[in-house]
């Protein structure tokens, strides 16, 4: 797939890519964030926590996009995030995610407008 230029740049030459917490997305990370993601998991102590790891990171892909941006993201990544189409990729915050076009328009509708609402009642701009 073509990786956006815009996020290439915030992420850097190489990349990670991994599933996400929810297993709803693909998450890309800059290898310093990477690294900080990976001692986060490693402090995660209590039942369930070795396997929270290794269904995170044992799927995890170094990038390094060609010279025209694109990536090649394997299939097993793709199948454990729902992937089997159209994708839409989205920053946030220190990531990029990789969703499935219509997985991520289904997010949409899963906070209703009252729970929106005060929820940004609660920052200030």
């Amino acid at each position: 797939m073509s990786f956006p230029s815009k996020l290439r740049d915030i992420l850097g030459g190489e990349f990670y890519l991994c599933l996400s917490h929810d297993r709803r997305y693909i998450a890309a990370f800059s290898i310093e964030d990477f690294d900080e993601y990976t001692q986060k998991l490693y402090n995660l102590t209590g039942p369930g926590a070795e396997q929270i790891r290794r269904e995170v990171l044992a799927g995890a892909e170094k990038q390094s996009p060609d010279a025209q941006g694109r990536i090649f993201i394997s299939q097993k990544l793709r199948e454990k995030a729902g992937i089997t189409g159209d994708v839409t990729v989205v920053g946030n915050y220190n990531r990029a995610e990789i969703w499935a076009s219509d997985r991520l328009e289904d997010t949409q509708n899963e906070v209703d407008e009252a729970a929106r609402a005060a929820l940004l009642a609660t920052i200030s701009l």
